[in-house]
């Protein structure tokens, strides 16, 4: 059975050729990650991780403070030997963001996050928690329920975004989807009762925001699961996309010579 990530399955509809390099051809060298994407993936990485805390903690009865979780942020995000020559150094030697100036953003997040939820009557059921979605019996899709809590009569199944842009949702109809499939394989007698949907994380407005999963959403997924598992010459699209401008694999898509 072909095991296949909502990410993987992404790179697939973006080029084919892109997802084989990825996650099929072991004869190329890693992929390299620039400092940029890098410390954004960490900074991504680290709120996640602080927010399962809260929502541990307050699964067991405890709501934690604002302060309890901006120190939980600085011994993840500082190096321990870190001190503040360091970072008045560290703040004037990148243009993009560092590892200071985040620390303002994360600090924003979190209080914006602690005062929309600390004393809401909200029970945590499962906490970065995986799930598998099924679309056929060739292969299977793995992922991850950001948290998933019970109000009010109802199962809020739920995944972090950092700036989602509602005029592109189409881009998250296969995180929505498997999370429906994945949902509906483990708890199908609940799933009248669910709803999905996302948190924003970098918006002022963290209230779970519900995305209605539709059959076209569910068909789509199961086609690009047929396309990819039937596949057999993973093709190129170079030039063809925007993506191509900044694919890591250009070099090797631009000797390709696969067509036979």
């Amino acid at each position: 059975m072909l095991k296949l990530t909502v990410n993987s399955l992404k790179d697939f509809q973006t080029c084919e050729r892109l997802y084989d390099y990825r996650y099929n051809d072991e004869n190329h060298d890693s992929e390299k990650i620039y400092s940029r994407d890098l410390i954004t993936i960490k900074f991504e990485n680290t709120l996640k991780t602080i927010l399962s805390y809260f929502w541990y903690k307050k699964q067991g009865g405890v709501t934690p403070s604002y302060s309890s979780l901006l120190n939980r942020w600085e011994k993840l995000w500082f190096p321990k030997d870190t001190d503040s020559y360091d970072i008045m150094t560290e703040q004037h030697e990148s243009a993009y963001g560092n590892v200071a100036s985040l620390t303002s953003k994360a600090a924003s997040v979190l209080l914006t996050m602690y005062e929309e939820y600390s004393d809401a009557e909200i029970i945590p059921m499962n906490i970065s928690d995986e799930y598998i979605a099924t679309p056929n019996k060739k292969c299977n899709i793995t992922d991850v329920y950001d948290i998933m809590y019970w109000k009010d009569g109802s199962i809020y199944v739920i995944k972090y975004f950092f700036n989602y842009k509602s005029k592109n949702s189409y881009m998250y109809q296969l995180d929505f989807s498997t999370m429906w499939m994945g949902f509906s394989n483990r708890y199908p007698e609940k799933l009248p009762n669910a709803k999905f949907g996302y948190i924003d994380l970098l918006s002022t407005d963290v209230t779970f925001q519900e995305y209605v999963v539709t059959n076209e959403d569910i068909n789509a997924v199961r086609y690009w699961c047929e396309q990819i598992v039937e596949k057999e010459v993973f093709v190129p699209r170079r030039g063809l996309t925007p993506y191509c401008k900044k694919c890591p694999y250009d070099d090797p898509c631009s000797k390709w010579t696969g067509w036979k």
